[in-house]
């Protein structure tokens, strides 16, 4: 069932057509452009608008929070003196909704579908090789990824796997390695299990344990994936991106995380022994985000110049140190598998991204759909 879309061409047609519903307002428009011929993944039609790499002011950076090491950061600003003001999301809607209102955010972080929706919507600057020092740290794979043909407007960051973290002192279980583990848990630990506020982590995850495809569009399929979700919803603490601090501060005995946030959680704990991380043999969502640079940046110099400063091997070993996924580059893939060396439910090998399953983002009548079918979870 696992698809290799890593290396086949996929229709993304249409992206937000009646993405309101998902607080996307005002994505069509931007969208508009996006449109391919069915079953098509091409190349932009506009000539990339290439920045020049130098510092052309601060930089207003949008990420996901605690996802770069803060040191980086601080690092960047006090060599080349600018200011790096920071602002989070917590999901990939609510990126794109700040995006869609024009706000001039000179970076940000989008997963890899994301990026293929804003490249044929012409809505992101271009990114020349030749002026990244270190682009050659960047797997050849990346050099012509299939949700950015040529690697024309983006730059890879970091690989994940989703899956379910626990605590061994609270739940002595011996987990099956099955997503049916959470339907098996809720009901003894109430309360005290998480889910992830991502519409397509949670309904993947039970089409998963229901054998179906992870992407489906069939109404069937999402109704009866649905209907298994709701059937432990009572028992669910609550659905929440912030696993990080659900874990640490004790809320939460066992989540549905990412891979990289339970190493955070590991690294950060009094007794690390405590915690364990598994995948599911029904299938692993895995996929990797981006570096990009919005159209409505007014420091686009600068964001390339702090694209360069996190593939350069001493930052890029150092962040993954910090944030615990694979960043995309040859040392920060090497460091992470010393990393992890002693934490083997941690490993994660480009093989396995590139080839692992994923989770493409609804478009048109299909995003209507599995906006309803969210509804459904979330006000049932």
């Amino acid at each position: 069932m696992a698809s290799d879309i890593w290396r086949s061409p996929i229709n993304r047609r249409d992206f937000l057509k009646g993405g309101a519903a998902l607080g996307l307002g005002g994505s069509a428009a931007l969208i508009a452009a996006a449109c391919a011929s069915p079953g098509v993944s091409v190349a932009p039609v506009v000539t990339p608008s290439y920045p020049k790499a130098q510092i052309d002011g601060d930089l207003e950076f949008f990420n996901w929070s605690q996802y770069l090491n803060p040191d980086a950061i601080t690092g960047f600003a006090k060599h080349y003196g600018v200011k790096v003001n920071q602002t989070n999301f917590d999901n990939m809607q609510s990126m794109m909704a700040k995006l869609n209102a024009g706000i001039p955010y000179d970076i940000t972080f989008p997963t890899m579908d994301f990026v293929d929706q804003l490249v044929k919507a012409n809505a992101l600057l271009g990114i020349d090789h030749t002026q990244l020092a270190n682009w050659s740290e960047v797997p050849s794979y990346f050099n012509n990824p299939w949700y950015d043909p040529h690697a024309f407007y983006s730059v890879p960051y970091a690989l994940w796997t989703t899956g379910i973290a626990w605590r061994t002192d609270h739940v002595p279980d011996t987990l099956a390695g099955s997503w049916n583990d959470i339907w098996t848990l809720a009901p003894k630990y109430s309360g005290k299990l998480f889910l992830l506020d991502d519409f397509q982590e949670v309904l993947g995850m039970s089409l998963l344990r229901n054998h179906k495809d992870i992407n489906s569009g069939n109404r069937s399929d999402l109704d009866a994936a649905v209907s298994e979700i709701l059937k432990i919803k009572s028992n669910v603490g609550k659905f929440s991106t912030d696993d990080i601090t659900n874990m640490n501060n004790g809320s939460a005995w066992i989540h549905h995380t990412w891979s990289g946030d339970i190493y955070q959680v590991i690294a950060a704990a009094t007794h690390p022994e405590i915690w364990r991380y598994e995948t599911a043999s029904e299938g692993v969502p895995t996929g990797n985000d981006t570096f990009v640079i919005p159209k409505a940046a007014k420091h686009p110099g600068t964001a390339l110049k702090f694209i360069d400063w996190m593939l350069d091997p001493v930052n890029a070993r150092a962040n993954v140190n910090y944030f615990g996924y694979p960043q995309v580059t040859t040392s920060g893939i090497d460091e992470y598998q010393k990393l992890v060396a002693k934490l083997p439910f941690l490993t994660l090998s480009l093989d396995t991204a590139i080839h692992g399953l994923r989770e493409i983002v609804p478009t048109g009548a299909k995003l209507q759909l599995w906006d309803s079918e969210w509804t459904k979870v979330k006000a049932g």
